[in-house]
This record gives structure tokens, C-alpha cells and sequence, in this order.
């Protein structure tokens, strides 16, 4: 039995040597390379859901009634504002990934670099939580301006049911957000906070 370990130890170890062994050197580029192409995907997902968001308020103009009375409700600048303010923040949040991803591409060294990696995930949860408070204020917003000029449309009754059918939609519409980015975002930033700790290892 012994004799059965130390061949399967000597088997191993010889295993282990054959393995190729990398250098802080060898590993830098590597990190550098995998962190580059993260953030690129980063700004190629946030330039599709620019595209994505372009689409929708185009659709939303030319749908049917239900559109049309809520954009005679809310009238035709508070929609232009809101979808304004909304793509303005998208053009800037796309370049922002952009110049996280330069400032990776570019980078030299390792401690930069580590820095660069966790101010690309801190502005990726920047952008996750300006989108989900965005839905949230324009939602309440757009019922309350509603509800202030037209309170005709809404009585006492059905003013009770139109709030709770707002928490709820909000809290579908934001659970279903969450998921998406998740999938889309998670991935990305798990692969980001992996680098980072081999970077971190090869710093020590």
C-alpha cells in the first residue's frame, strides 16, 4: 500500500513538472489581453442596448391607441425630455466604457492596470443603477404628472388600484432588468474580478 502512494506521489509530481510553469512576465500580457476584451464586450453590449432603446421609442411612436392617449396624457416635451435625457445618458455612459477600455488597452503596468479594472466594474454598476432609478423616477413621474393635470382619468376608487398596479409593474420591470443584466453584465464583471485578483497575486 505504501509502495502503491509513493508511486502515485512520484507519478504526480512528475505531472506537476511537466506543467508549464509562467513568470509575472508571461502572465501580465495574458491578464492584460483577457481584461482588454471584457470591457470591449462591455461597450459593444451597452452600444446594442443604445441601439435597443433607439428602436423602442421609435416603436412606441408609432403603436397604437394605448401610446397615443398616455403621449396626449403627458404631452409631447415631457416625452421628448424624458427620451432625451435618457439616450444623452447612454451616449455617455458608452463613452465612458470606451475610455475604460483605452485606458486597459493601454496600460503598462500591472498596479494601473488593477486600478483601471475596478473603475471599469464601479462604472458598469454606475450604469446598471442610473437605468433602474431612470425607470423607477420616470415611472412615478409620468403618474403623477397624470394624476396632477388630469386627475379626471383617475377616481378615488381607482386612484388605490392604479398604485398598487404601479408597484407591481415597477417591481416586475425592475426584476426583470436585474435578470438581464445579470446575464449580460455578471458574467463580464466576474471575469473582471477574477483578473483582478491574479493581479493582485502577482503584486504581492
Amino acid at each position: 500500500m505504501v509502495d502503491e502512494l509513493e508511486m502515485l506521489k512520484k507519478d504526480w509530481q512528475k505531472q506537476e513538472g511537466s506543467l508549464p510553469k509562467y513568470t509575472k512576465a508571461d502572465l501580465y500580457p495574458m491578464l492584460l489581453k483577457k481584461s482588454s476584451s471584457v470591457v470591449k464586450w462591455i461597450l459593444f453590449i451597452s452600444i446594442a442596448e443604445f441601439a435597443v432603446w433607439i428602436l423602442l421609442s421609435f416603436g412606441i411612436k408609432i403603436s397604437g391607441d394605448d401610446a397615443s392617449n398616455v403621449k396626449t396624457v403627458i404631452g409631447d416635451s415631457v416625452e421628448y425630455i424624458s427620451t432625451g435625457i435618457h439616450l444623452a445618458a447612454l451616449i455617455f455612459f458608452i463613452g465612458w466604457f470606451y475610455k475604460n477600455y483605452k485606458k486597459i488597452e493601454n496600460t503598462d503596468s500591472p498596479r494601473v492596470l488593477m486600478q483601471n479594472i475596478l473603475n471599469t466594474r464601479k462604472t458598469v454598476k454606475y450604469y446598471i443603477w442610473f437605468n433602474l432609478a431612470f425607470l423607477v423616477l420616470g415611472t412615478v413621474g409620468a403618474f403623477v404628472l397624470i394624476e396632477a393635470t388630469h386627475p379626471e382619468f383617475l377616481s378615488t376608487d381607482s386612484l388605490f388600484l392604479a398604485v398598487i398596479s404601479l408597484i407591481i409593474m415597477l417591481a416586475l420591470a425592475i426584476g426583470i432588468l436585474l435578470i438581464i443584466y445579470r446575464l449580460l453584465y455578471g458574467r463580464l464583471l466576474r471575469r473582471l474580478k477574477a483578473n483582478y485578483n491574479q493581479l493582485k497575486k502577482l503584486e504581492l
